[in-house]
């Protein structure tokens, strides 16, 4: 039994699990859950490729720091059009519930790639019990702001292209992560898990003022109830 991945799966998973289950409660009946698990779903496939892309990165510009903010730049534009391409397919583009699809793929987005870091980071590195608990600790964080900020872009994106701005929202979606990238420079660097923790005070205020209270719950009792 594998029992960093079992911590990891658990670390990673539960921050994403906590903002779904507090958005859900305020919202139920407002949107289709079906497909707002569906594309909670595609989120954890998006979240395979780009972790396994950002490991290799990572592994490639270690300590480089010209790299290092290089890659970071490359990884924000390759994970928000990864979401526009999904999000702007015929199929979906028209759909006034787009937002909250783009939501819960960030939040699947998150979560997956959050697990990646942290089973990458147990394996690698020789922790004590003490050592270990702290680091999860630390990494719940981490997870809360990497589930929180891929929310909040998806979010963007799905009103940008619903509402006919699908340029200015990516575009503010780029610029989102990027300047969030650059808290990930500890990581990419190797340092220990306290010093990833610069994102959640980029992540969270964005997450609650800018997605949750400026925008999603502004939509409640404007859409039609799914039965």
């Amino acid at each position: 039994m594998d029992i960093d991945f079992y911590i990891a799966s658990i670390v990673g998973f539960l921050p994403s699990f906590a903002i779904f289950y507090v958005v859900w409660g305020k919202l139920e009946g407002y949107f289709n859950e079906k497909k707002l698990f569906f594309n909670y779903f595609i989120g954890w496939i998006m979240g395979i490729i780009i972790a396994v892309f950002f490991l290799i990165l990572k592994s490639s510009v270690y300590k480089a720091l010209d790299l290092s903010i290089l890659s970071l730049i490359f990884f924000a534009i390759f994970t928000e059009m990864f979401k526009f391409i999904y999000l702007n397919l015929p199929s979906k583009r028209r759909d006034k519930e787009l937002p909250y699809h783009g939501f819960s793929l960030g939040l699947g987005i998150g979560a997956i790639w959050s697990v990646a870091i942290i089973y990458q980071y147990f394996r690698s590195v020789s922790m004590t019990s003490q050592e270990e608990f702290l680091a999860s600790i630390y990494f719940i964080i981490f997870s809360l702001a990497l589930s929180s900020i891929h929310a909040s872009s998806g979010t963007w994106i799905g009103d940008g292209i619903i509402n006919g701005n699908a340029e200015g929202a990516l575009l503010k979606s780029f610029l989102l992560q990027i300047v969030f990238n650059f808290t990930l420079l500890p990581l990419i660097w190797g340092f220990q898990p306290l010093y990833y923790l610069g994102g959640i005070f980029i992540a969270a205020p964005v997450l609650y003022y800018k997605v949750y209270k400026g925008y999603l719950l502004k939509v409640k009792g404007k859409r039609r109830v799914n039965k």
